[in-house]
Order: structure tokens, then sequence, then C-alpha cells
């Protein structure tokens, strides 16, 4: 009963911090002078999903989303102190994170069909841990059977590596590009 009790208490906690936030959400952003359209937030339980439109999005996304990754974390840590609990925010502006994760998503198919047509296991380097992190998921949501992911090395040397132990796949294999004959550039002035 008191499980119940407690759930149903959390639950309501939750349900009208929602109606909250959007206050406290705009007047944030609205403080650091950034001009907001409309801001929806969607919850289930702790995690809490804030999207915003915005003409000011280069401002909120910044280079490679490194500013969306800091208004989140200072949200996140505001929000915690306002409710005292922990709560995850996920902060989308003008569908960035959206196109970033699309983006991600072509790019791991094509290395998922490199893989199983070559047998030979790919390292990405260059993957941020928010990147590795939906990569794993993506991946394994696909449940190709042989094809796996894993971790490698630690800090900021942490690459993913794809490896593929199943059947390979006929897939279009391209012919080797045949070498082109170089040209040198030569400016040439009118009066030549």
């Amino acid at each position: 009963f008191l499980l119940l009790l407690h759930i149903l208490y959390a639950n309501t906690i939750f349900i009208n911090m929602e109606h909250a936030l959007s206050p406290f959400v705009t007047d944030f952003f609205t403080k650091l002078g950034i001009v907001v359209t409309s801001i929806h937030i969607d919850q289930a339980w702790e995690d809490i999903d804030i999207r915003v439109e915005t003409p000011d999005s280069a401002l909120l996304i910044g280079m490679h989303g490194k500013n969306i990754e800091i208004f989140q974390h200072l949200l996140s840590r505001m929000i915690e102190r306002k409710v005292d609990s922990f709560v995850h925010i996920h902060l989308e502006v003008n569908d960035y994170m959206k196109q970033k994760d699309e983006k991600l998503h072509r790019f791991l198919d094509s290395k998922i069909t490199t893989v199983t047509t070559t047998g030979q296991p790919i390292r990405m380097p260059s993957l941020t841990p928010y990147e590795r992190k939906k990569a794993h998921g993506y991946i394994a949501d696909k449940n190709i059977v042989g094809l796996k992911t894993q971790s490698e090395w630690e800090w900021i040397s942490r690459s993913l590596i794809l490896s593929y132990t199943g059947e390979l796949k006929k897939g279009i294999v391209s012919a080797p590009i045949p070498p082109t004959k170089i040209v040198a550039h030569t400016e040439m002035s009118i009066s030549d």
C-alpha cells in the first residue's frame, strides 16, 4: 500500500511539474535574451523532453551542438533544485537533435552494409559519448544476427567497434575506380 501511495504521489508531482515547468523554462530563456516562439514539454517520470522553437537557434545550438549540451545540463540542475528530485532533461531546439540522429542513422546504415558485406570490423573513433550510446541502441534494435558493437579504450580515445560474424551479404560492391589522368592547371591571361 505504501509503495502504491508513493507511486501515486510521485506521479502527481511529475504531472504538476510538467505544467509548472513551461513558465520556468520560458523565463530561463527569456532572461538570457533568447526569443522563444514555442515551448512544448512532455514528461514520463523523471524523463522530461523540452522542445523549443526559436529564431535564435544558432545561439542555443552552438558549434556541433555543444551549447545544447550546456543548456540541457543547466536546466537539469536548476529543475532538480526546484523539485528536489532527479530529472533527466532532453532539450530539442528546432529539431536539431532529431536531424542529427537521422544523419547518424544514415552513417551507421552505410557502415552496417560495409561490415555485413566484407566481414571486416570497422572502428569508429570520432563519435561522441551521446552518439556511441545512440549507435549501440540503433544497431541493437536492427536485430541482425551476428552484428555486434562494443566500445574500446578509455576517455577521449574511446571508439565504437562494429563487427559481423554472420553470413556475408551480397551487396553492391563498386568496381575499383580507374586511375585518372591528372591535367596540370595553368593560369591563362587574356593576352595569351
